[in-house]
């Protein structure tokens, strides 16, 4: 979620409950003999209110979790659990009189402090790593598609080589998804996605051989790797240099298709920085919640 002009009015309000808080509790403290106490009517009044702050931004997993609940638009959902989850950290400092306290207290402000930490720290990223996507990774593709995106680069680029060195024994994943495509076809003539493969040459020119150790060597092996290993495109411009003239369209496109599947994998490592914080913000806040609702029933037990 990018932070823009509709979060001004968000940003007021937090901003004007924050202050009015302050204040409040200066006075409070002004006027206590004994100094802040969680206990007191407004010591108890800030929790209430920290409290509530917090379960209305946690309720955002539950929107998220029914999507068919048509409570308001997500993008309020989301404003919503930014600036009250930001407000809830004075109102629970407030509630806690700016102290730690006993071991119980001291852990559930711990775990407060992390959420709240590992919260900014995913809006921050929302706010810098989109860009940083749009720019390195022009061709971005849909995250669930990517497998499929890559399987078919790796597919395309043994056609190419196919297409100058002859048929590759050691490419058998490719050849099979090309004999599957074919058969596809077949049973399906008015496919659009129908393309004219080129068939592998039956005699290739003595610099083939060249082309097919750095195909099976180098090209191969990266475009088949994992998508989160960080390996640079295969330097084809010797293979270029070396090669006959008429083959340079065919070597710009597959030096393209490395750069596209490089663009992948970029893509797939900004996604996993941009989503994998939840992993650590999602089941402390959990943690919190729970760790809290003891402290509540502890606090009226005693």
């Amino acid at each position: 979620m990018r932070l823009n002009r509709d979060h001004r009015g968000w940003l007021a309000f937090t901003i004007v409950a924050t202050i009015a808080g302050a204040v409040s509790y200066r006075l409070y403290v002004a006027a206590s003999p004994y100094g802040a106490s969680g206990g007191s009517w407004p010591g108890l009044a800030y929790g209430v209110l920290g409290t509530l702050a917090m379960l209305l931004a946690g309720l955002l997993a539950g929107r998220k979790k029914v999507r068919t609940w048509r409570i308001g638009p997500a993008r309020v959902w989301m404003q919503m659990h930014v600036w009250l989850g930001l407000l809830a950290v004075p109102l629970i400092l407030f509630h806690a009189g700016l102290r730690l306290g006993g071991a119980l207290t001291t852990t559930l402000m711990a775990l407060f402090a992390v959420v709240t930490v590992s919260g900014l720290f995913g809006l921050a990223l929302q706010q810098y790593l989109p860009g940083i996507m749009t720019e390195r990774v022009p061709l971005e593709t849909l995250v669930g598609q990517m497998d499929h995106v890559r399987e078919g680069l790796a597919t395309d680029a043994y056609e190419l080589v196919a297409s100058l060195a002859g048929v590759v024994p050691e490419a058998a994943e490719e050849q099979a998804r090309l004999a599957a495509e074919q058969a596809a076809l077949q049973t399906r003539p008015g496919n659009w996605k129908a393309v004219a493969r080129k068939p592998p040459v039956t005699d290739p020119v003595p610099e083939a051989a060249l082309l097919r150790d750095v195909y099976l060597r180098e090209i191969r092996p990266y475009l088949l790797r994992d998508a989160r290993t960080r390996t640079n495109p295969p330097d084809i411009r010797t293979l270029v240099v070396r090669a006959p003239g008429e083959w340079a369209p065919k070597l710009e496109r597959l030096a393209a298709i490395c750069e596209e599947s490089h663009q992948l994998a970029v893509q797939r490592r900004l996604h996993d920085v941009l989503h994998g914080w939840l992993f650590v913000h999602a089941p402390l806040s959990f943690a919190l919640f729970v760790l809290a609702a003891f402290h509540i029933v502890m606090a009226l037990k005693y």
